[in-house]
Protein backbone atom coordinates (compact mmCIF):
# COMPACT_ATOMS: atom_id res chain seq x y z
CA UNK A 1 0.00 0.00 0.00
CA UNK A 2 1.47 2.95 -1.03
CA UNK A 3 1.79 6.01 1.08
CA UNK A 4 0.01 9.34 1.48
CA UNK A 5 0.90 12.44 2.07
CA UNK A 6 -1.76 14.59 3.39
CA UNK A 7 -1.12 18.43 4.25
CA UNK A 8 -2.90 20.14 6.81
CA UNK A 9 -1.86 23.62 5.97
CA UNK A 10 -3.27 25.40 9.44
CA UNK A 11 -2.51 24.83 12.83
CA UNK A 12 -6.80 25.24 13.29
CA UNK A 13 -6.84 21.51 12.54
CA UNK A 14 -5.76 19.96 15.41
CA UNK A 15 -9.50 20.90 17.18
CA UNK A 16 -10.70 18.62 14.60
CA UNK A 17 -9.65 15.17 16.01
CA UNK A 18 -7.48 13.80 13.34
CA UNK A 19 -5.38 11.39 14.86
CA UNK A 20 -2.33 10.98 12.91
CA UNK A 21 -1.23 7.32 14.36
CA UNK A 22 -4.56 5.79 13.81
CA UNK A 23 -4.27 7.24 9.81
CA UNK A 24 -0.71 6.58 9.64
CA UNK A 25 -1.89 2.99 10.49
CA UNK A 26 -3.79 3.36 6.86
CA UNK A 27 -1.02 4.41 5.07
CA UNK A 28 -1.52 7.99 4.91
CA UNK A 29 0.93 10.42 6.85
CA UNK A 30 0.06 14.13 8.09
CA UNK A 31 2.56 16.79 7.56
CA UNK A 32 1.49 20.24 9.14
CA UNK A 33 3.01 23.43 8.11
CA UNK A 34 2.17 27.05 8.16
CA UNK A 35 0.58 28.73 4.83
CA UNK A 36 2.59 31.71 4.58
CA UNK A 37 5.88 30.01 6.13
CA UNK A 38 6.58 26.96 3.90
CA UNK A 39 9.22 26.41 1.98
CA UNK A 40 7.96 25.05 -1.40
CA UNK A 41 9.04 21.97 -0.65
CA UNK A 42 6.45 21.17 1.68
CA UNK A 43 3.78 21.54 -0.82
CA UNK A 44 5.71 20.06 -3.62
CA UNK A 45 6.24 16.90 -1.87
CA UNK A 46 2.19 16.73 -0.90
CA UNK A 47 -0.16 14.17 -2.38
CA UNK A 48 -3.34 15.94 -0.92
CA UNK A 49 -4.37 19.17 1.07
CA UNK A 50 -7.64 19.12 3.38
CA UNK A 51 -8.08 23.39 3.37
CA UNK A 52 -10.66 24.99 6.67
CA UNK A 53 -13.73 26.29 5.07
CA UNK A 54 -14.41 28.46 7.94
CA UNK A 55 -11.54 30.29 6.86
CA UNK A 56 -11.56 33.78 4.56
CA UNK A 57 -12.65 32.31 1.20
CA UNK A 58 -10.15 34.82 -0.57
CA UNK A 59 -7.30 33.40 1.60
CA UNK A 60 -8.41 29.61 0.87
CA UNK A 61 -8.76 30.25 -2.96
CA UNK A 62 -4.74 32.03 -2.72
CA UNK A 63 -3.75 28.94 -1.02
CA UNK A 64 -5.16 26.71 -3.59
CA UNK A 65 -4.07 28.34 -6.36
CA UNK A 66 -0.20 28.47 -4.38
CA UNK A 67 -0.51 24.45 -3.62
CA UNK A 68 -1.63 24.18 -7.36
CA UNK A 69 1.55 26.14 -8.75
CA UNK A 70 3.81 24.31 -7.02
CA UNK A 71 2.44 21.13 -7.00
CA UNK A 72 -0.14 20.50 -9.79
CA UNK A 73 -1.02 16.91 -9.28
CA UNK A 74 -1.89 17.58 -5.44
CA UNK A 75 -5.72 16.74 -4.83
CA UNK A 76 -7.63 18.94 -2.80
CA UNK A 77 -10.06 18.63 -0.10
CA UNK A 78 -12.11 21.20 1.55
CA UNK A 79 -13.68 21.39 5.11
CA UNK A 80 -17.27 23.10 5.28
CA UNK A 81 -18.04 22.65 8.64
CA UNK A 82 -21.00 25.41 9.00
CA UNK A 83 -21.97 26.43 5.35
CA UNK A 84 -22.05 25.12 1.80
CA UNK A 85 -22.81 28.76 0.95
CA UNK A 86 -18.65 28.24 -1.33
CA UNK A 87 -19.02 24.63 -2.31
CA UNK A 88 -19.64 25.03 -5.86
CA UNK A 89 -16.49 28.36 -5.68
CA UNK A 90 -14.20 25.73 -4.28
CA UNK A 91 -14.91 22.92 -6.96
CA UNK A 92 -14.70 25.54 -9.94
CA UNK A 93 -11.15 26.46 -8.29
CA UNK A 94 -10.20 22.25 -8.63
CA UNK A 95 -11.28 21.07 -5.13
CA UNK A 96 -12.43 17.35 -6.02
CA UNK A 97 -13.53 16.68 -2.06
CA UNK A 98 -15.90 18.53 -0.06
CA UNK A 99 -16.41 17.31 3.95
CA UNK A 100 -19.15 18.36 6.62
CA UNK A 101 -17.53 16.74 9.27
CA UNK A 102 -14.60 14.35 9.48
CA UNK A 103 -15.04 10.88 9.83
CA UNK A 104 -13.87 8.17 11.33
CA UNK A 105 -10.36 7.40 10.57
CA UNK A 106 -11.39 4.25 8.52
CA UNK A 107 -13.53 6.60 6.48
CA UNK A 108 -11.35 9.43 5.70
CA UNK A 109 -8.40 6.97 4.29
CA UNK A 110 -11.27 5.52 2.40
CA UNK A 111 -11.92 9.05 0.82
CA UNK A 112 -8.81 10.21 0.47
CA UNK A 113 -8.08 7.14 -1.24
CA UNK A 114 -10.95 7.91 -3.67
CA UNK A 115 -9.59 11.25 -4.33
CA UNK A 116 -5.94 10.31 -5.17
CA UNK A 117 -7.67 7.85 -7.66
CA UNK A 118 -9.29 10.86 -9.67
CA UNK A 119 -12.68 10.59 -8.21
CA UNK A 120 -14.74 13.20 -6.49
CA UNK A 121 -16.25 13.07 -3.17
CA UNK A 122 -19.22 15.12 -1.97
CA UNK A 123 -20.72 15.27 1.50
CA UNK A 124 -24.72 13.41 1.39
CA UNK A 125 -25.52 16.32 2.35
CA UNK A 126 -23.52 18.63 -0.08
CA UNK A 127 -24.66 16.92 -2.56
CA UNK A 128 -28.04 16.65 -2.00
CA UNK A 129 -27.92 20.79 -1.04
CA UNK A 130 -26.52 21.21 -4.74
CA UNK A 131 -29.10 19.11 -6.43
CA UNK A 132 -32.33 20.77 -4.70
CA UNK A 133 -30.95 24.15 -5.56
CA UNK A 134 -30.82 23.31 -9.17
CA UNK A 135 -33.98 21.60 -9.33
CA UNK A 136 -35.97 23.98 -7.05
CA UNK A 137 -34.65 26.94 -9.12
CA UNK A 138 -37.27 25.89 -12.02
CA UNK A 139 -40.21 25.29 -10.28
CA UNK A 140 -42.63 27.53 -8.22
CA UNK A 141 -42.42 29.58 -6.58
CA UNK A 142 -38.71 30.16 -7.16
CA UNK A 143 -38.83 29.86 -11.10
CA UNK A 144 -40.56 33.65 -10.29
CA UNK A 145 -36.48 34.90 -9.49
CA UNK A 146 -34.09 35.69 -11.74
CA UNK A 147 -30.81 33.33 -11.82
CA UNK A 148 -29.16 36.34 -9.97
CA UNK A 149 -31.98 36.61 -7.40
CA UNK A 150 -31.82 33.03 -7.04
CA UNK A 151 -28.27 33.11 -6.21
CA UNK A 152 -28.72 36.02 -4.03
CA UNK A 153 -31.81 34.58 -2.30
CA UNK A 154 -29.30 30.60 -1.19
CA UNK A 155 -27.19 33.13 0.17
CA UNK A 156 -28.82 35.65 2.38
CA UNK A 157 -30.33 32.23 3.60
CA UNK A 158 -27.19 31.19 4.88
CA UNK A 159 -26.53 34.34 6.46
CA UNK A 160 -24.10 36.45 4.01
CA UNK A 161 -23.73 39.65 4.44
CA UNK A 162 -25.09 42.27 1.57
CA UNK A 163 -21.31 42.49 1.23
CA UNK A 164 -20.19 39.12 1.15
CA UNK A 165 -22.61 38.11 -1.44
CA UNK A 166 -21.64 41.08 -3.74
CA UNK A 167 -17.74 39.99 -3.51
CA UNK A 168 -18.83 36.44 -3.80
CA UNK A 169 -21.24 37.20 -7.07
CA UNK A 170 -18.86 39.76 -8.46
CA UNK A 171 -21.91 42.50 -7.98
CA UNK A 172 -22.01 45.77 -6.26
CA UNK A 173 -23.79 45.88 -2.84
CA UNK A 174 -26.59 48.12 -4.14
CA UNK A 175 -27.18 45.64 -6.50
CA UNK A 176 -27.33 42.49 -3.78
CA UNK A 177 -29.59 45.09 -2.09
CA UNK A 178 -32.09 45.15 -4.88
CA UNK A 179 -32.06 41.76 -4.98
CA UNK A 180 -32.78 40.94 -1.69
CA UNK A 181 -36.04 43.72 -2.04
CA UNK A 182 -37.62 41.39 -4.70
CA UNK A 183 -36.99 38.53 -3.40
CA UNK A 184 -39.15 39.42 -0.42
CA UNK A 185 -41.85 40.84 -2.84
CA UNK A 186 -41.97 38.09 -5.14
CA UNK A 187 -41.95 35.15 -2.43
CA UNK A 188 -44.02 37.61 0.21
CA UNK A 189 -41.02 37.32 2.46
CA UNK A 190 -40.61 40.20 4.99
CA UNK A 191 -37.48 39.29 6.47
CA UNK A 192 -34.10 37.43 7.28
CA UNK A 193 -35.87 35.05 9.65
CA UNK A 194 -38.70 34.22 7.58
CA UNK A 195 -35.93 33.75 4.08
CA UNK A 196 -33.85 31.19 6.19
CA UNK A 197 -37.46 29.50 7.61
CA UNK A 198 -38.62 29.36 4.49
CA UNK A 199 -35.39 27.82 2.40
CA UNK A 200 -35.19 25.60 5.10
CA UNK A 201 -38.47 24.36 4.32
CA UNK A 202 -37.77 24.24 0.61
CA UNK A 203 -34.33 22.28 1.52
CA UNK A 204 -31.97 24.81 -0.14
CA UNK A 205 -29.47 25.02 3.49
CA UNK A 206 -28.16 22.73 5.63
CA UNK A 207 -29.14 22.38 9.23
CA UNK A 208 -26.69 23.06 11.45
CA UNK A 209 -28.06 22.51 14.68
CA UNK A 210 -27.68 18.92 14.55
Amino acid sequence: MSVIRLLLPAPGFAEISVNPEELEKHGIVIITTEPHTAEPMNFATMDIAMIDGDAALQDNLTLIDQIKAIAPSCKLIVLLRHSSTDAVTYMQAGVTGLLRLIPDTMKLAEIIRKIMQGEYYLDQNIAQLLAMRQIKKQLEPFSALSSREFDVFCLLAEDCSLQAIASQLGISSKTVSNCQTQIKLKLAIDNRGSLRKFADCHGLIIDNSV
